[in-house]
């Protein structure tokens, strides 16, 4: 490309480094290097003994699993990774509905509307800063269920039996595409994520909060119960989203995605105060054997985590206050914090627990919500705790 006027080099001494080997690394070494790394690279879409080799590292002895998924769902994986919106498209008019996507978009803005609230009424942030907080608030973009213009993939050729081909021609379509934004407006209709995934995100440089068909289907979120089971999961996985918006790495962009930080340096500090609570709570798990939760690394997964619920809970109560029935033996409030703890039903390999200790930066489920409950007097009222109980804290953290 010859119109680029300049280039923002974020890493100049990872530039500098590879200079320095370009000269001092023998060319057999760098042959050698390069090699590796071109074929692992697609070694998915090689034959079945780099397939087999790939799986049994990758998967088998750092994380514990005991067999390669059927093929199957591979080149489904694969079709979503490569075609995502394509496929997209197809699951969202067999799984997701025009009500579950109103209803997902009111429960949202019920969020937010709680998060308004609570931001007007914090003890610790100042005037100035809750100002810029509620200038940002309104400024989000909500995305739900899929994108308003789907992407067009008519320029990648896939062949019948040409596996390999395919995935390599795909892979040079999405370069392109990534390419071709250079010098043009940001898309700020783009999803990071596509409608199958069974995920969210924020994203602080578009301001906006994600939420994929694929993480709107039972059990996480399902049309036919009540409101309650459907806030405490969805509603917290939103409110979430929307805390990451003002937390230590959010509020380093403002609401149109700018990098500027707006907080002024007492409610830095006063923020700080607070989620060190959550760091020392956090720090006493432990994941397996003798390795506890690198809570330095998770408090920011675990703010939100415990803020979203809060946020939920408020919005619920707001969006439904004369719900008093229960079913199925359980309380409206009972089955809202049911729901929260639904998604987090799952069982990891030892394997996978110690290599996340490492690397994500979430806690292990089981923290994810025994941790964050035990914050909330609303929880311990709803299963009549008493103080003493394993599931109540003295001492409960609160940021939002």
């Amino acid at each position: 490309m010859t119109n680029i006027a300049s280039l923002n080099v974020t890493e100049p001494r990872f530039f500098k480094t590879v200079a320095e080997q370009i000269t001092n690394v023998s060319l057999s070494d760098w042959r050698a290097y390069l090699r590796w790394h071109a074929v692992h690279a697609k070694a998915p879409y090689l034959s079945q003994k780099f397939v087999s080799e790939d799986f049994d590292f990758y998967r088998k002895t750092l994380r514990g699993v005991k067999e390669m998924p059927p093929r199957w769902k591979r080149c489904v994986r694969y079709v979503d990774r490569d075609l995502g919106e394509a496929l997209g498209q197809e699951f969202v008019r067999r799984t997701f509905s025009a009500d579950t996507k109103a209803k997902t978009i009111d429960m949202t803005r019920r969020i937010e509307t709680a998060m308004e609230n609570e931001i007007k009424t914090l003890d610790w942030m100042t005037d100035a800063t809750k100002q810029r907080a509620l200038e940002k608030l309104h400024a989000i973009a909500n995305k739900v269920g899929y994108p308003d213009r789907w992407r067009d993939y008519s320029a990648v050729e896939i062949k019948r039996g040409d596996f390999f081909g395919n995935a390599t021609r795909a892979t040079v379509f999405e370069s392109h595409r990534e390419l071709g934004k250079i010098g043009k407006p940001v898309d700020r209709g783009e999803w990071g994520m596509t409608p199958p995934t069974v995920n969210a995100y924020y994203n602080p440089q578009m301001n906006d909060i994600n939420f994929p068909a694929g993480v709107l289907q039972p059990p996480l979120y399902d049309a036919k119960l009540d409101d309650a089971p459907n806030y405490g999961n969805t509603g917290s996985t939103i409110g979430h989203e929307l805390t990451h918006a003002f937390d230590d790495e959010g509020r380093q962009f403002d609401g149109q995605g700018n990098l500027k930080d707006w907080w002024t340096p007492e409610d830095a500090k006063a923020f700080e105060e607070r989620i060190q609570c959550m760091r020392d709570q956090f720090a006493q798990y432990t994941i397996i054997d003798d390795i506890k939760i690198n809570s330095k690394l998770t408090s920011g997964e675990d703010v939100a985590d415990l803020g979203g619920t809060v946020l939920a809970y408020i919005a619920w109560k707001a969006a439904d206050p004369n719900e008093s029935q229960p079913i199925d033996g359980f309380t409206p409030d009972q089955r809202f914090f049911i729901g929260f703890a639904q998604w987090a039903c799952n069982a990891q390999t030892p394997e996978n627990l110690r290599a996340n200790a490492i690397t994500n930066p979430h806690s292990p489920g089981k923290y994810r919500i025994n941790g964050i409950v035990s914050n909330m007097p609303e929880f311990q009222r709803a299963f009549h705790c008493g103080q003493k109980a394993p599931m109540v804290r003295e001492k409960a953290c609160r940021v939002w």
